[in-house]
């Protein structure tokens, strides 16, 4: 074979593999990476995680400003610091958590992101606190627990009206939060709004079982139930016809 076919051959793999990392135009971002960065922070799947950040630098390159990118963008640095934490590697850690904090700085730069980054940042911190020192864990409940109290306003009358599971996420998060913070009233006052308007749900089931609780302490008990089915990368391509790239 000559030296320009061996060239084609192997720069064939690599255009598509690029053409996989190009967000299709019907899609949004969060439908596009939602899984992948899912898969690294809740199950440890590192070549997922990889996979959606390469997805979202690609994005980024051409909208560098993009509030719901820069937050998922944020989610990733913050599972690096994770990571460096559970290693015992400082300087890493470090690291992780200036990247991250520059992330944050853009999104926020001179003006309001929409309810998408404050609930993206937001669950974040607070998942993320778990894991982080324990000079960062109450700076990152307060911030967490403050950008997602703001979620509700943002999405208006709108918000009362949104499924059991973005209301319980939401509501979860902060009552999780203000346990950690030693904030009981505000823990209570959530769990008794998740026993009312999540009635029936398994949100209310895990209000029940907290309110029962002296103290929250297990991080797992915080996780993520029956995540997102709806917007499901695979299920929601095909309902647009969209044909996804291996």
């Amino acid at each position: 074979m000559s030296a320009s076919r061996c060239l084609l051959a192997l720069a064939l793999p690599l255009l598509a593999f690029a053409a996989s990392l190009d967000k299709p135009e019907k899609l949004t971002i969060h439908t596009w990476v939602r899984e992948d960065i899912f898969a690294g922070w809740i199950a440890r799947d590192e070549a997922a995680l990889a996979r959606g950040v390469a997805k979202l630098d690609r994005f980024l390159a051409a909208n560098p400003t993009d509030e719901n990118a820069l937050a998922w963008r944020y989610m990733a640095e913050m599972y690096a610091m994770r990571k460096a934490q559970a290693a015992g590697d400082a300087a890493a850690y470090d690291k992780a958590m200036a990247t991250a904090a520059a992330t944050r700085d853009a999104i926020w730069n001179g003006r309001a992101p929409q309810s998408g980054a404050h609930i993206i940042v937001g669950s974040t911190l607070v998942s993320g606190a778990f894991w982080a020192r324990e000079a960062d864990k109450p700076w990152m409940y307060r911030d967490g627990r403050a950008m997602l109290a703001k979620v509700p306003e943002l999405q208006k009358g709108a918000f009362d009206t949104l499924p059991p599971h973005m209301r319980g996420e939401l509501w979860s998060s902060i009552a999780f939060a203000s346990d950690r913070l030693g904030d009981r009233p505000e823990r209570d006052r959530v769990i008794a709004l998740m026993r009312e308007k999540l009635a029936g749900s398994l949100y209310a089931k895990r209000a029940e079982r907290w309110a029962t609780l002296p103290a929250l302490t297990n991080e797992a008990d915080n996780m993520c139930i029956s995540c997102h089915e709806p917007g499901r990368l695979k299920p929601t391509a095909a309902r647009l016809g969209i044909t996804l790239s291996e």
